[in-house]
């Protein structure tokens, strides 16, 4: 198995640095995974309380309702 931060390898004499994270990567990251995550989340919550509270006539949506 391959470490992800080994020491850097050598090609052709060529030493070739090792992996490492950069800023640019935090922002692929925030991008493409958390946004959608988060926003898919969302719809999926806004979904829950439509159909709690506007179809099945519920007064309150959420974990408040069940301890009080």
């Amino acid at each position: 198995m391959t470490s992800l931060f080994k020491k850097p390898v050598l090609v052709h004499g060529h030493r070739i640095p090792a992996r490492r994270y950069t800023g640019w990567a935090l922002v692929y990251v925030l991008l493409f995974v958390a946004l959608p995550v988060t926003a898919l989340m969302l719809l999926l919550d806004l979904a829950g309380w439509a159909l709690t509270v506007k179809l099945l006539g519920a007064s309150c949506y959420g974990i408040g309702c069940l301890l009080g």
